[in-house]
């Protein structure tokens, strides 16, 4: 089973909402899953990245989350948050990189 190593914890409409990052696991082929939870006041929800490299499986996996928690501020009206900010402080894929102009990375 994946064992979580890191985690952030972001404010979505006052509630907490952690987002856990699992150790990336080996892939039949040579390649490389990660999973990721975002536990919800609703309900966890677990996905995973794929990748050539457990490096990139990780790195994918955090933009996939940030795009989840950006996605439930522009498409749901929710208020997510990290530090009282608006940036989330995830890396975050160029092709999205206007929902969260402040993101450094």
């Amino acid at each position: 089973m994946a064992v979580s190593f890191v985690q952030r914890t972001f404010s979505v409409d006052g509630a907490e909402v952690t987002c856990r990052f699992f150790l990336p696991e080996p892939e039949q082929g040579g390649h490389f899953q990660c999973r990721y939870e975002i536990a919800w006041p609703e309900g966890s929800r677990f996905r995973k990245a794929y990748a050539v490299d457990e490096v990139q499986a990780l790195l994918l996996a955090m933009q996939m989350a940030h795009a989840e928690l950006l996605s439930e501020r522009e498409n749901n009206g929710r208020q997510v948050l990290w530090l009282d900010q608006r940036s989330l402080g995830l890396p975050i894929a160029n092709s999205i990189r206007d929902l969260d102009p402040g993101s450094s990375f």
